[in-house]
Order: structure tokens, then sequence, then C-alpha cells
């Protein structure tokens, strides 16, 4: 099977360039980021965990990581979720490699694994 292509950065240091197709994957708007940087991205805000669900994680990120990995897996089975999820494939079959921006420190205990996990692709980490 074909490996699917996410590059996964946190979008203080994307530099958006000509074809490039960037989705930002948290549900907070990325503070410090211009709105000219943030126009050339896509926003997919339903395929974030909930606010409940993302409070509930950072009460206690340590203990809480796995039960938020499960969570968060059966939020993404939702209609809403599920069209998001739709799009992302979409997108990176169209265009062969997305990447995926998020403003969170660490990324491989975040959402971000989290979503990687679920879509069963592998995530390249971009420093």
């Amino acid at each position: 099977s074909r490996k699917t292509m996410f590059t996964v950065q946190r979008i203080y240091r994307y530099l958006p360039a000509d074809g490039q197709t960037a989705v930002f994957i948290d549900r907070l708007y990325p503070r410090g980021v211009t709105k000219e940087k943030f126009a050339s991205v896509l926003w997919l805000k339903d395929i974030t965990p909930s606010t409940a669900l993302r409070r509930w994680y950072h009460e206690n990120p340590e203990q809480n990581f796995d039960g938020f990995v499960t969570r968060y897996h059966e939020e993404l089975q939702g209609e809403v979720q599920q069209r998001a999820v739709a799009r992302l494939l979409e997108l990176e079959k169209q265009n062969g490699r997305v990447w995926l921006l998020t403003a969170v420190k660490n990324p491989q205990r975040s959402h971000v694994s989290a979503l990687a996990q679920f879509l069963g692709a592998a995530f390249e980490y971009r420093e």
C-alpha cells in the first residue's frame, strides 16, 4: 500500500510555498501568527479534539494521554469529524504531500500523533 505523505511542523516554523498544501489542525488560532501567513493554510477545525476533551487532557497530560487518545478516536467517528477526515485524505491523494501544522510544543504527545494513529498514516516531523 502507498505510504501516506503527511509532514508535521509547528506553524511558527512553516514557510508557505507555492503549490504546497498546508492544513492547520488545532482548535485555537495560533498566537502571534499573522493573518497573511494563515491565509495560505486550510483550517480544519472539525478534525480537532473537542474543547472539553482538550481541557480534560491538559489537567493531567502524563496520566491522561492514553485515555485522551481513546476518547479522541471516538470523537473522530462522528459525522462532522468524518467529513473533515475525508477532506484531509482527499487533499493528500490529490497533492501527494500535506503539511499538517500545529502550535503544540510536543506533537508526539498530542492530538497530532493520535490523529496519525487514527489515519494509520506515517507522519514525518520537521523541527
